[in-house]
């Protein structure tokens, strides 16, 4: 794709990439002496995207902001604390950035917490504001920090949503409305060219859609492939909607060094997540352009429960929290698993904590009891929000843009506050797409195609292994 000259910036967006800054993350620190507050840093600090609706003045996007004036330091980030902010706090000193590498070159205390990690053994993400450090804390939903005089104050927490009285009927209709005013809303704060990462999946491919539909289309979408020269299911359904929808199509393809994007991927997501490597290939594309990116995160669990979500739904009506915790441990086990080992990384790296790091998932599930779908609200506020907000915050934050429809707040309530009985079939979001777009009816998901990959995919596969070798 060309690059495009700076377009005139809307008043009605704010936006900064942060991870383009490398070594240099922005970073405020804090040290008490003598009574004295000691300050080096960034006084002024924002990163993310941030738009508002003329209309509706509540913050949207997913973003960051502090200032330092001299006494006081003040911290938010957005409502569903999307943005990773994190903070050091310890015996007088306060460290903040959203690199928790820059907080440890700063001199944060880089003392492992070992129960957090034990929990990220066994399922892959970190609870609630856990890190791998001990000292190091992320922000809380909707949360905001205030340090004055030596005195630390956060707040902010995990919204309870209420239970929707919509019929499936109007959930279905909800799902067509509230998505267009969403995306009405990204399409109106957005002053780039848009390249919009094209799966095969539902998600971008409603975002799609409702593009063409309000009359801008993306001026490309981003599909990315490592299986050499054959197309899997996804190229082929990415491909067919957009050809059908008239928009340029790229295939990210070329040979990649799997292990050196999987250390990549470790760093920009601050040793927080354990997968986003094949996201590299975009994170690149999308480096030194002026182009937005449209994101679909959290659409697939607001819209569309997961295989597992009947069997949890159920063990949650009978508060057997604790078999929920066991079977997301096991299930995650058997993802990451390989022949000869079981168990997943517990086993190898804290098989004394297995108990103890059961019992923390189990109370952080306890606490989305009340929730319409507990198991969707504890996935949402901690999966989606601690592990996959990376994409659209670090892999996807070299865009000059990022925009997120499906966590624009109406979209949220809407998806979390749905009884079981509307989603039980996990049908909700197909109906929504094939009554608001009956022109792509015919285009299957990733599913309906038959994948062809053969022999031209031993190549960089041999290639791959040769780079773990090395």
């Amino acid at each position: 794709m060309d690059r495009i000259d700076q377009q005139s910036v809307s008043p009605l967006v704010n936006s900064r990439s942060w991870i383009r800054d490398g070594a240099a993350s922005p970073f405020a620190f804090i040290e008490m002496t003598n009574g004295l507050a000691e300050f080096r840093g960034s006084r002024d600090f924002f990163a993310g995207t941030h738009h508002t609706d003329p209309a509706d003045r509540r913050p949207r996007g997913l973003f960051a902001h502090w200032h330092w004036d001299g006494s006081t330091l003040i911290a938010e980030t957005d409502p569903l604390r999307g943005f990773t902010l994190f903070v050091y706090a310890e015996s007088g000193r306060l460290g903040m950035s959203p690199s928790i590498l820059q907080l440890i070159a700063q001199g944060a205390n880089a003392a492992t917490d070992d129960m957090a990690l034990a929990v990220f053994h066994r399922i892959g993400f970190f609870l609630e504001c856990d890190t791998p450090f001990r000292f190091i804390r992320a922000l809380p939903p909707g949360g905001r920090l205030c340090w004055c005089n030596g005195e630390l104050r956060i707040s902010g927490g995990v919204p309870v949503p209420q239970y929707s009285k919509l019929t499936r009927a109007q959930a279905v209709k909800a799902f067509i409305e509230v998505p267009r005013a969403a995306i009405t809303r990204c399409l109106q704060a957005c002053t780039a060219p848009i390249a919009l990462p094209l799966s095969g999946g539902r998600d971008s491919r409603h975002i799609l859609m409702e593009m063409v539909h309000q009359g801008r289309p993306p001026e490309a979408c981003v599909t990315f492939h490592h299986g050499g020269n054959d197309f899997n299911g996804e190229i082929q359904t990415a491909r067919a909607l957009a050809k059908r929808a008239g928009v340029n199509h790229l295939i990210l393809g070329h040979p990649r060094f799997r292990l050196r994007d999987s250390l990549r991927a470790l760093l920009l997501t601050q040793l927080c997540a354990d997968e986003h490597g094949q996201m590299l290939p975009l994170h690149d594309f999308l480096a030194g352009q002026h182009l937005a990116a449209f994101d679909g995160i959290g659409g697939d669990i607001l819209t569309n429960p997961d295989g597992m979500a009947a069997r949890f739904m159920q063990l949650a009506r009978l508060g057997d929290y604790r078999s929920m915790a066991v079977e997301l441990a096991a299930g995650h086990a058997r993802v990451i698993s390989r022949p000869r080992h079981s168990g997943g990384a517990g086993t190898l790296y804290s098989p004394t904590l297995e108990t103890d790091a059961i019992d923390r998932i189990t109370d952080t599930l306890r606490q989305h009891a009340n929730a319409p779908d507990p198991y969707q609200s504890f996935w949402f506020w901690n999966r989606t929000r601690r592990e996959i907000a990376f994409v659209s915050t670090a892999l996807m934050g070299s865009a000059e843009q990022v925009f997120c429809p499906y966590l624009d707040p109406e979209m949220v309530e809407l998806g979390l506050s749905l009884p079981w009985e509307i989603t039980s079939d996990r049908m909700l979001h197909d109906e929504a797409l094939q009554r608001a777009f009956p022109d792509y009816i015919d285009i299957p998901f990733a599913g309906g195609y038959s994948d062809r990959v053969g022999k031209s995919i031993r190549l960089p596969r041999a290639s791959g292994l040769a780079d773990n070798c090395r």
